[in-house]
């Protein structure tokens, strides 16, 4: 019965992420990256269909070419400038629904 109790309170497997050699810095990093990619996915809507996928198809160019990069201080640097890319975006996509309406 002992040998039952040890097989059932085994910890769990590691995490593939934390196998590949990434840190904790490097798993907080990636949901802030995530969440910049939903963001400009957001920035999107109500923008012509075409517009918008051409778009979206961009940035998903831009964060695949940059998929297995480990440095921490250029992850941060194009997380920086890509933040900064989207705020822009936003500023045109409020610009173009201004001039329609108008």
């Amino acid at each position: 019965m002992l040998p039952t109790l040890i097989r059932l309170h085994k910890a769990p497997p590691m995490p593939k992420f934390f196998q590949e050699g990434l840190t904790l810095d490097h798993f907080l990093l990636r949901g802030q990256v995530i969440s910049l990619y939903r963001q400009i996915v957001r920035c999107t809507k109500g923008m012509d269909k075409r517009d918008a996928k051409e778009l979206i198809q961009w940035a998903r160019g831009d964060f695949e070419r940059h998929r297995n990069e480990k440095s921490i201080d250029h992850i941060k640097s194009l997380i920086s400038s890509g933040k900064h890319q989207m705020h822009s975006l936003q500023s045109s996509v409020t610009l173009a629904h201004t001039s329609k309406s108008k």
